[in-house]
């Protein structure tokens, strides 16, 4: 994929915070800047996708939900909603759908942390 086709994307995610907080809101990448809002309007990070590295799907988010940093900072997210949001069965198809494109913008943007 050509990155200015991926230049406006944005989907549902959690951030994951410790053991079992999340903080629901949306993922964004529009005009090479890397965003997360939560569902409150609050900011939780804004960069260029250039500070995006060591991008991972670990085997034991089942291909739902990535690990990541902005420049030195370690970020979790989900992008199945979590039971605890109401999320079920039901949901894992649309999540997986969208880590595997996150996955696809982000990877070639982290400098080969595979």
């Amino acid at each position: 994929m050509n990155e200015r086709a991926m230049d406006d994307v944005e989907t549902e995610a959690w951030l994951l915070n410790g053991m079992t907080g999340t903080m629901p809101g949306h993922l964004r990448l529009a005009g090479g800047r890397f965003t997360f809002v939560s569902i409150y309007g609050e900011p939780v990070f804004d960069a260029p996708l250039s500070s995006v590295g060591n991008v991972k799907v670990p085997w034991y988010y089942f291909g739902g939900g990535m690990k990541l940093t902005i420049d030195t900072e370690p970020y979790r997210l989900s992008f199945v909603r979590p039971t605890a949001s109401g999320g079920g069965m039901g949901d894992i198809p649309a999540g997986r759908r969208a880590c595997k494109l996150w996955r696809s913008v982000l990877e070639p943007a982290s400098s080969g942390d595979r």
